[in-house]
């Protein structure tokens, strides 16, 4: 493990101290492990997601944008009319 200093809004700490009373908690320590690990889920698809969108990214600053695929104004104007 390691040690590190962190601030935290009240409501985490409200929380925090509510495990602890309801003994689902053992201490501080162990709680704030218990609601970062439940969150860690969230956080690697959060992750996974950025990832992808930077690799999108690069691959259109590298090979421009595709626009043949994409509908032009006279498109939408046809599908409107309709």
């Amino acid at each position: 493990m390691q040690n590190d200093t962190i601030k935290v809004d009240k409501k985490v700490i409200e929380i925090i101290e509510e495990m602890i009373k309801l003994s689902i908690a053992r201490n501080r320590n162990h709680a704030f492990n218990i609601v970062i690990e439940a969150g860690i889920p969230k956080v690697m698809k959060l992750i996974k997601h950025k990832k992808k969108v930077n690799e999108l990214i690069e691959k259109f600053l590298q090979e421009g944008l595709p626009y043949e695929k994409l509908p032009t104004t006279k498109d939408v104007e046809e599908i409107r009319n309709r």
